[in-house]
C-alpha cells in the first residue's frame, strides 16, 4: 500500500477514534503506525537521503522475505551483540537468488563457490547438521572470524580516518547529503546521528560563499559519528547489498564508508564490475570529486581496484608530485608519512601501489633535478631557438677564426668585448631564474590555495602557504606553479620602457655594439662580403624571444586539464610526462603489463660481444653515450665539459665565454650573498652529462595544451608557538627541519 494512502487511512481512524470507545489495537494498526513514523517530513531537505536510507535498510533487514525464488541459497551469518537503526539484534540472513546471474559477472570465486565439489563439501556439512536444504545450490558468504583470511579482509575493508569522516563533507562543502550523510550499518543509536556537525564554542560561522564552511578545529564529532575502521556488520551487510546489486535490485551508496567497503568486498569476490558503474557515478558527482582530493590514497584504492582510469589518473598525478616534493628534500622529513609538505593527511596503501608511487615520484624528481640543473648551466639558452643568441654565437665563430688567425690585437679587444657580454647574459638569466625562485604566491594565488587546503587543516595546525613556499628548496619549487608563473612574467619591460634587466648586462650590450661594426668591416675585407646590419645585439628582440619561450615552457607545465575536477590541489604542478605514466597498469593508459618489466632499468648496449666462455663469462665493454654539442657555440673550443662556468681561459665553449674553465655550476656570485641574507643554503645539482634539449625539460602530458618544507604537525611546538591563524614570523627558520635539495 502507498504511503501516503496509509495516512490518509490512519487519519481517518484517527478521527472515528475521537467518537467512538477505543478497541484493542490491532497488529496491522501497529504495522500502520510503525510505517507512518518512519515516513519521512517531504519538506525536510533531507527527506531524500533519508528516504534512501529507509528503503535500503528494508532491503536488507527483509531479504529473506523479499528473496524466496531462485536456486541458490545464499547465506551470511552475523555475531550477536550488535544492533539495527531499530535497536533490532541483527539476525543471520538466508536467501534465495539465481546462480545464472551470479556466474554471468564472470568472478572465478563463484564460479569455484558454485562447482560440484565444493557444492558436494557444503552439502555434506549442513546434512551432518541435520539441515536438508532444496535449493540446487548453497552459498555461504559468512566471512572467516580467524586466521589469516580474515587478517587479510580486515586490511582491506578497514576504513581511513578520512573516509570514516567524510561526512562531514555535506556541511562543510556542500556534498548532497544523499551522496555522504548515510549512517552505518552497526548503528544502536539512530535518532541521534546528526547530518550536521556539532559545533565548538569557539565557532565562527564562515561566509555563504566560502569553502570549508567549518574549520576542523571547530567540529565535535558525536559518539553516534565515531564508527569504527572495521565493522563486522557492515562487513556482511554490504555483502548482501552485492548479491542484491548482481540480482539487479538498487544499490544506495549513501556514504563513503560504503563505497570503500563495497569495493573491498568486490574485490574479494571478484565482481568489481558489478558497482564499477555507481562508485564511478558517486565519485564524479560533484562537488564530491573533492574526495580525490583530499582523500587520495584511498580515491587511488578505489579507482585502482575497479580499473576507473580517469579517477585512478588524476589520484596518481597528485600522489606523483606530493612523492616528488619528499624525494627533492635534502633530509628525510618529519612525519612525512602522516601529512603531506603542504599538510594534507595522507592513508595507507598497498604495497603494490606504494611501489607504483614511489617510482613514478623518483622519475618525476630526476626529471625536476635535469630541468633545474639545465636552467642553472651555461647551457640555458641552448634550450630555446632565440634569434639574438644565435647570432651572437655566430658572431663568436668569425671572430674566434680572425684571432686565431694573428690578427691585431684590437680585435681580441672586440672578442673579449663578446666575452663580457656572453657572461652578462647569463648573469641575467641568473637573475631572471632567482627573481622567479623568490617571489613565491600571487595574492590572489595564495587565498584560493590557502582556502582549499583548509579543508583538510585545522586552524590550530595551520601553516600557510606562503610560509610553507618560503621554506621549499629551488628544485622543489619547480613542482609549484607560482615559480613557472613568475619565470615567464620576469621578462616583461617595465613602464618606463626600459628593459628589465641590471644596468650592467644595458652597457655591455651598448659597448659591445659600439664596437662591433668596425671589427665585423675588418672581416668583411678579409673574407668577402658580409651582411653588416644585422651585427648588433637587439636586447629587446632578445628579450621579447625569451619571454615567449619561458611562457610556452611554464605554460606546458602548469596547464594540466585533469581527467577529473581536482579542486583542491591547485598549489602542486599537476603536470606529468608519459615517463611517469608509464608504471601505470595498461587499463590506466601505462605500460604495466604484469611482467614488472617497467620498473627494471634498462641494459646499457655494449660494445662487443661476450668475452670468455662459462662461468667466467664477461661482457664487452659497456658503451657511453658521449656528451654531444652538435650547436655552433659563441666561440668554439675542442671540448665542451658538462658543467661549464665562468674561469680566465680564454678557450671559447659552447654556449658560454672564452674565459670558460671547470668548475661548478651555480648562479652568478652577484645572487650568492642573497640566499645567505635569507638564512638559506642551495645546493645546485650539475648539468646532465647530455645535451638537453626542450623535450627533456617540458613535460609530455596527452592532457597539455600544446599552446623542503613539511607543513609541521601540532607537535613541532618549537615552530607554531609563533605561530598565528594565517600569519607567520619571520623569526621562523628550523635549519633541522627546514633543508634544502642536495647534489642529486
Amino acid at each position: 500500500m502507498d504511503a501516503s494512502l496509509l495516512a490518509q487511512s490512519l487519519s481517518s481512524s484517527r478521527r472515528r477514534s475521537a467518537t467512538t470507545p477505543p478497541t484493542q489495537t490491532s497488529p496491522l494498526d501497529l504495522a500502520i503506525s510503525q510505517l507512518l513514523k518512519d515516513q519521512p517530513n517531504q519538506d525536510d531537505v533531507d527527506y531524500v537521503s533519508q528516504q534512501r536510507e529507509q528503503s535500503d535498510f528494508n532491503s536488507l533487514w527483509r531479504v529473506q522475505f523479499e528473496c524466496n525464488t531462485g536456486d541458490t541459497l545464499v547465506i551470511v551469518d552475523f555475531p550477536s551483540g550488535y544492533v539495527n537503526c531499530k535497536r533490532d539484534e541483527w539476525s543471520s540472513k538466508r536467501f534465495c537468488v539465481h546462480s545464472e546471474k551470479l556466474l554471468a559477472t564472470g568472478s572465478k570465486v563463484f564460479a569455484a563457490l558454485l562447482s560440484p565439489a565444493k557444492q558436494a563439501r557444503i552439502r555434506r556439512r549442513f546434512e551432518h547438521a541435520g539441515e536438508s536444504i532444496q535449493q540446487q545450490f548453497i552459498l555461504d558468504l559468512t566471512p572467516s572470524v580467524e586466521g589469516d583470511e580474515l587478517a587479510a579482509q580486515l586490511i582491506d575493508l578497514s576504513l581511513s580516518p578520512g573516509t570514516r569522516d567524510w561526512w562531514t563533507s555535506k556541511e562543510r562543502l556542500d556534498v548532497a547529503s544523499y551522496l555522504v550523510s548515510g549512517h552505518d550499518d552497526h548503528c544502536p543509536n539512530h535518532p541521534n546521528v546528526p547530518v550536521n556537525c556539532k559545533k565548538t564554542n569557539e565557532y565562527v560561522p564562515e561566509s555563504q560563499t566560502s569553502s570549508p564552511k567549518v574549520d576542523l578545529a571547530d567540529m565535535v564529532i558525536s559518539k553516534s559519528r565515531a564508527i569504527d575502521d572495521y565493522c563486522p556488520i557492515r562487513h556482511r551487510a554490504n555483502i548482501i547489498r552485492l548479491i542484491l546489486a548482481i540480482e539487479g535490485r538498487d544499490l544506495v551508496l549513501n556514504s563513503a564508508p560504503r563505497v570503500y567497503t563495497l569495493t573491498g568486498i568486490a574485490n574479494i569476490l571478484d565482481c568489481t564490475n558489478v558497482i564499477r558503474d555507481s562508485v564511478c557515478t558517486w565519485l564524479m558527482a560533484e562537488p564530491n570529486t573533492a574526495f580525490i582530493d583530499i582523500n587520495t590514497e584511498p580515491a587511488l584504492k578505489i579507482a585502482w581496484t575497479l580499473k576507473l582510469e580517469n579517477v585512478a589518473r588524476a589520484a596518481f598525478r597528485i600522489l606523483v608530485v606530493e612523492g616528488a616534493l619528499d624525494v627533492l628534500a635534502a633530509q628525510p622529513r618529519r612525519r612525512a608519512t602522516r601529512h603531506t609538505i603542504f599538510g594534507r593527511p595522507r592513508a595507507d596503501l598497498p604495497d603494490d601501489l606504494q611501489t607504483v608511487i614511489q617510482h613514478a615520484a623518483h622519475k618525476l624528481a630526476d626529471r625536476v633535478q635535469q630541468t633545474y640543473a639545465k636552467f642553472i648551466s651555461d647551457q640555458f639558452y641552448e634550450l630555446f631557438d632565440i634569434p639574438e643568441y644565435q647570432k651572437l654565437k655566430a658572431l663568436g665563430d668569425l671572430i674566434r677564426r680572425e684571432t686565431s688567425a694573428g690578427e691585431p690585437a684590437w680585435l681580441s679587444r672586440v672578442a673579449n668585448q663578446l666575452v663580457t657580454l656572453s657572461d652578462k647574459l647569463m648573469e641575467y638569466k641568473d637573475w631572471i631564474l632567482r627573481k622567479a625562485l623568490d617571489s613565491g604566491f600571487r595574492d590572489l594565488q595564495r587565498e584560493c590555495f590557502d582556502r582549499n587546503r583548509r579543508c583538510y587543516i585545522s586552524r590550530k595546525n595551520w601553516l600557510p602557504a606562503t610560509y610553507v613556499y618560503s621554506k621549499l628548496s629551488d628544485t622543489q619549487r619547480l613542482l609549484t606553479p607560482g615559480f613557472w608563473e613568475h619565470l615567464s612574467d620576469r621578462s616583461n619591460i617595465t613602464e618606463s620602457g626600459l628593459p628589465d634587466a641590471p644596468a650592467a648586462l644595458i652597457r655591455a650590450i651598448e659597448e659591445f655594439n659600439r664596437n662591433i661594426d668596425d671589427a665585423m668591416g675588418y672581416i668583411s675585407h678579409s673574407q668577402g662580403p658580409l651582411e653588416l646590419a644585422t651585427h648588433h645585439f637587439d636586447f629587446f628582440q632578445f628579450r621579447d624571444d625569451l619571454n615567449t619561450a619561458l611562457s610556452l615552457l611554464s605554460l606546458r607545465w602548469i596547464h594540466t586539464e585533469p581527467e577529473v575536477p581536482l579542486t583542491r590541489t591547485s598549489h602542486i604542478v599537476l603536470t606529468l610526462c608519459d615517463e611517469e605514466f608509464k608504471y601505470l597498469p595498461l587499463w590506466a593508459g601505462g605500460l604495466e603489463d604484469g611482467t614488472g618489466g617497467v620498473f627494471e632499468s634498462a641494459v646499457p648496449d655494449a660494445e662487443m660481444g661476450p668475452v670468455g666462455p662459462g662461468p667466467a663469462y664477461r661482457t664487452g665493454t659497456t658503451v657511453v653515450e658521449p656528451y654531444t654539442d652538435t650547436t655552433p657555440s659563441i666561440s668554439p673550443s675542442n671540448a665542451t665539459p658538462a658543467t661549464p662556468s665562468r674561469g680566465t681561459d680564454t678557450t671559447f665553449t659552447a654556449g658560454r665565454s672564452l674565459k670558460a674553465v671547470g668548475t661548478t655550476c651555480t648562479l652568478s656570485t652577484r645572487h650568492q650573498n642573497d640566499d645567505q641574507d635569507h638564512g638559506r643554503h642551495r645546493h645546485h645539482p650539475p648539468a646532465p652529462t647530455r645535451t638537453t634539449t626542450i623535450a627533456d625539460v617540458v613535460p609530455i602530458d596527452s592532457s597539455v595544451s600544446a599552446a623542503s618544507v613539511t607543513t609541521l604537525d601540532s607537535e613541532d611546538e618549537e615552530l607554531f608557538e609563533h605561530v598565528h591563524a594565517g600569519t607567520y614570523s619571520d623569526v621562523l627558520d628550523d635549519e633541522e627541519t627546514w633543508s634544502d635539495v642536495g647534489n642529486p
